[in-house]
């Protein structure tokens, strides 16, 4: 069995810094989850492309 000794003042000081690298790290995710994820261009104009184009966007949904 293990023991672990808090300093209870030394939590209060690092709460602010730790919540301030959770934004942090928090804000690439947000900027990507508001961008439209998908739709897929096709990599050629025939009709397979085109279609699976139409499935990942459908399995996309």
């Amino acid at each position: 069995m293990s023991l672990v000794s808090v300093a209870p003042e030394l939590v209060v000081t690092a709460v602010p810094d730790v919540a301030r690298i959770g934004s942090s790290i928090g804000a690439p995710d947000t900027a990507a989850a508001a961008r439209q994820t998908t739709s897929v261009l096709g990599a050629g104009a025939d009709e397979v492309s085109a279609d699976v184009v139409a499935l990942f966007g459908w399995v996309a949904r």
